[in-house]
């Protein structure tokens, strides 16, 4: 049995697109963190929020609607 507090966090690469690395940069910038430390932030929000994704810019939401 695995106890939560022995489980560690993992590194993932990315590919960003130029826009998208701009707009990651900017926004790590105006809150004050690290571009990992947003992209982490923003990657677990949208996968608690979003659980499925249709296709970019359309998004399953937790009750079963499109967002």
């Amino acid at each position: 049995m695995t106890d939560d507090t022995t489980k560690k966090n993992t590194q993932s690469l990315v590919d960003l697109s130029p826009e998208d690395n701009r707009l990651l940069t900017e926004a790590a910038k105006r809150c004050g963190r690290s571009k990992r430390k947003e992209a982490s932030l923003r990657l677990a929000d949208s996968l608690r929020n979003f659980p499925d994704i249709a296709t970019e810019g359309k998004r399953f939401l937790n009750d079963g609607t499109k967002g």
